[in-house]
């Protein structure tokens, strides 16, 4: 069974999705076959995937504002295409993110998709370093080519638009080059990745979010126009987020509907063969068509998790705390589990 491990976007609050990859892979058999990330889940996901969990804690424990941008009085900037200057950040992933870690990742067998959004074709972009990468009508996939291409992915993914620069990745389609096309986050279309998980042909897939699940009354009184901007970004982001979920669980609840339709036929007598013909229309693509439902988990902060606006701000001494939650998060998560809930072989 194909797993996948999807983290959402949340800046500094990505150590908490550190938290609940240390102790679902320190302490239960579980290992990803695919991971998506957005935003922040870009910067994890190669890290996740090669199981570098040390790494990882690391630089969610100890990296600060000065390694992902350069502030700047927000006048200076009018010319700008960015509020800040992310250069820091793209130094930090030149660090991790070396050529031969991306020839270590292209022979580990594991694949991960990095998304991004493009602001000349307004498109989701999904960067990937997969063998035969998904196709979908709803986005577009493209292959990870060499280490720059790889890190540049994972910086436009990270970069979100206004605050961070966009960045240029040197998209191919159908075979066109496109090199002057503009890249930011992929949380401005796709907060978290279900969807491109799904697609994927994963059948268990485990969601990181890191919005809150209960949210909580904001009593801040807007007065300026920077913290009424940083605000407004949250406000559309949590909304994206929402929206992520919903089709993609329909759609699993459609497979349920089907497989128990399916079953009750079969109790009344039906041959299986029979079965399968009634939900096969010749000539009509199905997205339900041979497909059995999966297994989503959600795990996610209760409370917000701080890290200020967008998560921009990056505190060691906070995300320690963060990275504890998620910990706490996984042990609850597992706790509550049903036998046979989650396949951990």
């Amino acid at each position: 069974m194909k797993k996948a491990l999807v983290i959402s976007g949340g800046g500094s609050k990505g150590a908490f999705a550190v938290g609940v990859i240390k102790q679902l892979v320190q302490n239960f058999p579980i290992d990803f076959d695919m991971v998506v990330g957005t935003s922040t889940g870009s910067l994890i996901a190669p890290l996740a995937a090669l199981g570098k969990i040390d790494d990882l804690q690391k630089l969610y424990t100890t990296i600060t504002n000065d390694d992902i941008i350069i502030k700047d009085n927000i006048g200076n900037r009018l010319d700008e295409n960015s509020i800040f200057d992310a250069s820091p950040l793209f130094e930090k992933i030149s660090q991790i993110y070396t050529d031969a870690f991306f020839d270590e990742l292209n022979t580990s067998g594991k694949e991960i998709y990095l998304n991004t959004v493009c602001l000349q074709t307004e498109e989701l972009v999904v960067f990937t370093n997969a063998v035969n990468p998904v196709q979908s009508k709803f986005y577009t996939t493209t292959k990870l080519t060499n280490g720059d291409h790889f890190r540049k992915a994972i910086l436009a993914s990270a970069c979100q638009p206004i605050f961070m620069n966009p960045v240029k990745v040197n998209l191919h389609v159908a075979g066109e080059a496109r090199p002057n096309d503009q890249f930011v986050d992929g949380g401005v279309r796709e907060y978290a990745g279900v969807q491109v998980a799904i697609d994927a042909d994963a059948k268990e897939i485990f969601t990181i979010l890191l919005s809150a699940k209960n949210g909580e009354v904001n009593n801040t009184d807007y007065t300026t126009m920077f913290p009424i901007l940083e605000q407004t970004i949250a406000i559309f982001t949590t909304d994206v987020g929402k929206n992520d979920l919903i089709i993609p669980f329909q759609y699993n609840d459609a497979l349920k509907y089907i497989d128990a339709v399916k079953k009750k036929m079969k109790r009344e007598g039906l041959a299986m063969d029979d079965i399968n013909r009634y939900f096969t229309i010749q000539g009509k693509e199905s997205p339900f068509e041979d497909k059995v439902p999966l297994k989503i988990h959600i795990i996610q902060p209760e409370t917000a998790l701080g890290g200020g606006t967008g998560g921009l701000e990056f505190i060691p001494a906070d995300m320690k705390k963060m990275l504890a939650k998620g910990v706490a998060a996984a042990g609850d998560f597992v706790a509550s589990l049903k036998p046979g809930e989650v396949d951990w072989a």
